[in-house]
């Protein structure tokens, strides 16, 4: 009997499935696909099947494989390290079983922070697979993921001026769309350069001091759109500067520098609450030394070190007189309500500055 053709998917997390993508092609010659676009059934499906109380992105992922298994996927892509997160891939393969899907659940984070752990775990797969080759993927893996955060973060600040709305946003999905060709780290670094200038090239108009709001929080909240209600969109068709550190290629470096968190979160935290929550405070603290006009801090439903974090933001936020917002996004979430609450702290720094 033939043996079942591999078929690989990783949850929504943004725009990061094309990584993750090209590292199982490349380095396991699977077959991959993408999860099915993020749906009020997905969340349902998720909501079902997943413990009560068990923190909102589990849900979301879980209804992500749900919908993939539907599709024939039977590998699945977790990151497996963290708070609850590194339980996920667990809970989430016994409920996938329990459904009735057979799957393989690989968990990179496992095999991080040494890259010879990676190798290894690769290897142990695809036995064909060189030492030589692993290197030039993550090579290019890591150029892509730069440059795709430098675009990114380059089209929040800018996106709310440009003269013709939504050139940002096509140059950035034609990036997406091209880059998942790359060969090598040189072609990707040369594509890079390329929509870099093309870019910078876009026509704004920005005012001298425009409304600057940050967003910090649990990272899954931030990175993924449609787990916070598409939160950017809504700012930058409001004219605001969005500034958000949280994306791949700075939290890689940052989940093993808490220390360096502590050190820069201004004297307001002194040890690790867990999770993303150091960091959020961190660059809330630096946020505010350079001077946005108000923070939204973000995360899910039963996110335990985020909610110890909003109270040390509150103190920040008394401390230094600017307005933080904090906004928990669950299956339940609808987006008119955060809209309003949005226009409301939108309109209260409109009215102060």
């Amino acid at each position: 009997m033939a043996a079942t053709e591999k078929l690989a998917c990783a949850p929504k997390m943004g725009d990061y499935h094309i990584v993750i993508n090209m590292l199982l092609e490349r380095c396991l010659n699977y077959k991959t696909m993408l999860c099915p676009p993020v749906t009020k059934r997905t969340i349902e499906l998720g909501g079902r099947h997943s413990p009560d109380m068990i923190c909102t992105p589990f849900k979301t992922t879980l209804g992500n494989f749900i919908e993939a298994a539907e599709q024939g996927a039977n590998v699945f892509v977790m990151p497996g390290a963290g708070c609850r997160l590194g339980l996920y891939d667990i809970l989430q393969k016994q409920i996938l079983h329990d459904l009735g899907y057979e799957c393989e659940m690989i968990t990179l984070f496992d095999y991080i922070p040494t890259v010879n752990r990676l190798y290894k775990a690769m290897n142990d797969i695809n036995r064909d697979l060189t030492r030589e080759e692993f290197d030039a993927v993550l090579e290019t893996i890591v150029k892509i993921t730069i440059d795709m955060d430098e675009l990114a973060d380059t089209m929040r600040r800018n996106m709310a001026f440009e003269l013709n709305k939504g050139e940002h946003e096509k140059l950035y999905a034609a990036y997406l769309q091209e880059i998942g060709d790359a060969q090598n780290a040189a072609v990707a670094a040369s594509i890079g350069v390329r929509y870099k200038e093309e870019m910078k090239a876009i026509a704004i108009n920005k005012p001298e001091k425009p409304i600057r709001i940050g967003i910090v929080g649990e990272i899954y909240v931030v990175i993924e759109p449609s787990s916070n209600c598409y939160l950017e969109k809504w700012l930058a068709e409001h004219n605001v500067e969005i500034i958000s550190p949280f994306n791949l290629s700075r939290m890689a470096v940052a989940v093993f520098t808490v220390d360096e968190q502590v050190k820069n979160s201004g004297g307001y935290v002194d040890y690790n609450i867990g999770s993303t929550a150091n960091d959020a405070i961190a660059h809330a603290y630096q946020m505010i030394q350079d001077g946005v006009d108000g923070i939204i801090h973000v995360k899910p439903a039963s996110c335990s070190p985020e909610i110890t974090a909003m109270s040390i933001l509150q103190n920040m936020s008394r401390d230094h007189n600017v307005p933080i917002m904090y906004m928990t996004f669950d299956t339940e979430t609808s987006e008119a309500g955060v809209h309003t609450r949005l226009e409301a702290f939108h309109d209260m720094i409109t009215a102060v500055r």
